[in-house]
């Protein structure tokens, strides 16, 4: 595969001669199948050759050059090295650390983390059941998981001795330190993990009203948004000529035209299209599963990039990087940040950039038009009428309208 990406015959042999020379042919065709094209994929080889022989050098075996990888790094920019794939800059580095990244993935290396330390028991059960009896998202265990071990190393194994004093010792020590959205998680998972242990008998079900709540007053604010206008210059300033605009233009309409979770864009599947009746299936918080039409605009702009620009590659997601290493995407959080791009470039103020903006966008303007607040809690799969009921708020017009004069100084109260 090296000749794919080298032409010259003096070059190939000294690649395949070079300490780690042996797995050059493979990284080629990794960097093939990722999507580099030629002069990046030309630049990843020569800094896994440099890797290569700098490693030796330093007398690093190449079953551990993954953890000297800070140390190449910093010798990139005084480098002084004689063979013909030296050099120190930028390239080498990215270079090399996708050449990691391969060994890595072949398991010539070992991942960095890989090995963590044991769960307690009781913490790995409690993993499992919020998988298979709670239907939660990883992103949110993950949050779980660390306060649930602090939990556990605060108040030991022996779930027998814990009592409600103990409990909220541990919340509000662990709270304490933490803003309003770390204290609001602490809380979360102490609660969940002793709805766990009261499941299996290893704790009394009262010991979960030990658990303190927040002090937070439900629909106290308004919902941020944008108006149409607003949405249709966002939408215009995605260019639908190139890979990342047409993506990003198809993402921005679904989520402000269904009012999607960033979350459920990035899990799209291929299979989740139904063309033939013009809707998709989303599976949201909790696993569950719902079938919304797919509006002309976005199913318009979902086949222009899937026809167009979508990357040929052996993964299912809707959604690609348009960067090599192409794959699906990793996280939510890019889908925030391309929204957010796109605000910038069209120009439009507004006090919050992420794709729940959007979401809250859509729900505003179907208010506005006359939806009725069951059939908007329905689109947005909301779980109970109170959360919809958030939107009622966002007319503020209306409101005025309808709001009473402060009673002037000296008039008796009714």
């Amino acid at each position: 595969m090296l000749d794919f990406y080298v032409e010259s015959d003096v070059r190939l042999r000294r690649l395949r001669q070079c300490p780690v020379g042996e797995y050059l042919d493979g990284f080629a065709g990794w960097l093939r199948t990722t999507g580099y094209r030629r002069r990046p994929a030309q630049l990843s080889l020569r800094a896994a050759a440099h890797l290569g022989h700098w490693a030796s050098a330093c007398g690093i075996p190449t079953g551990q050059i993954h953890e000297q990888l800070d140390s190449f790094v910093r010798h990139l920019p005084a480098c002084t090295c004689v063979h013909d794939f030296q050099g120190c800059d930028d390239y080498h580095a990215a270079g090399a650390r996708r050449f990691v990244e391969y060994l890595q993935a072949i398991g010539v290396l070992s991942r960095a983390g890989a090995e963590p330390e044991p769960m307690p028991a009781l913490v790995v059960g409690f993993c499992d059941w919020m998988r298979n009896h709670r239907g939660v998202a990883e992103s949110t265990l993950a949050n779980y998981v660390p306060v649930v071990v602090d939990f556990v190393a605060a108040l030991g194994e022996d779930t027998h001795t814990y009592d409600a004093s103990a409990v909220r010792a541990f919340i509000f020590a662990t709270a304490g330190r933490l803003g309003s959205s770390g204290a609001k998680s602490v809380v979360n998972a102490v609660r969940m993990f002793l709805r766990f242990l009261a499941a299996f008998g290893h704790c009394p079900a009262e010991l979960i009203a030990a658990v303190p709540r927040l002090a937070h007053w439900k629909l106290s604010a308004l919902p941020r948004y944008i108006s149409a206008d607003a949405i249709e210059q966002l939408t215009a300033a995605c260019d639908p000529t190139t890979a990342a605009g047409a993506r990003d233009r198809a993402i921005i309409l679904l989520l402000s035209r269904l009012g999607l979770r960033a979350g459920d864009v990035r899990d799209l599947r291929l299979a989740d299209i139904d063309w033939a009746l013009g809707r998709l299936r989303v599976v949201g918080k909790g696993r569950c599963e719902s079938w919304l039409p797919l509006p002309q605009a976005p199913g318009d702009a979902l086949l222009h990039y899937l026809v167009h620009y979508r990357p040929e590659i052996d993964d299912d997601h809707v959604f690609l990087r348009v960067h090599a290493p192409l794959g699906p995407l990793p996280s939510s959080g890019p889908i925030s940040k391309l929204v957010g791009r796109a605000i910038e470039r069209a120009g439009i103020e507004t006090p919050s950039h992420g794709a729940h903006l959007l979401r809250h966008s859509a729900a505003t303007q179907w208010l506005r038009e006359g939806s009725p607040l069951e059939l908007i809690g329905v689109v947005l799969r909301h779980r109970c009428i109170e959360s919809t009921a958030h939107y009622a708020k966002v007319d503020v017009t209306m409101l005025r309208s309808v709001a009473q004069p402060w009673p002037a100084e000296g008039v008796s109260p009714c």
